[in-house]
């Protein structure tokens, strides 16, 4: 089993959660419950770093869609960075890519996020 591992950093006091690894409905609860976390703290903006996932199913899906309705509800700004197919092509094939704001690096997305 390929485990996800999750690390926070803070670029400008926006937090990046990158992920490494498979999402999955195994891994996904402490994803969604990370991010509800730092979303109660009204950050400016909150980047999820996609870039170094090698399986990305339903799971993971469904934990950027709770995090962007999360995250406008309380005014926070939410980006996803990601320049993998694993990860853009199940987005685009569930037209989920329209709803989240994408990035191919963290430093756009924070750029694009803090204005």
């Amino acid at each position: 089993m390929n485990e996800l591992r999750q690390r926070t950093t803070y670029v400008q006091s926006i937090p990046i959660v990158a992920l490494t690894g498979e999402i999955d409905m195994m891994s996904s609860a402490p994803v969604t419950s990370r991010l509800a976390e730092l979303l109660d703290h009204k950050p400016p903006a909150l980047v999820v770093d996609l870039r170094e996932v090698r399986f990305f199913g339903s799971e993971g899906i469904r934990a950027l869609v709770d995090a962007q309705a999360q995250a406008d509800e309380l005014g926070v700004k939410f980006g996803v960075v990601s320049d993998t197919r694993v990860v853009l092509l199940p987005l685009q094939m569930t037209a989920v890519d329209r709803v989240l704001r994408l990035f191919a690096d963290v430093d756009d997305a924070v750029t694009a996020l803090r204005g």
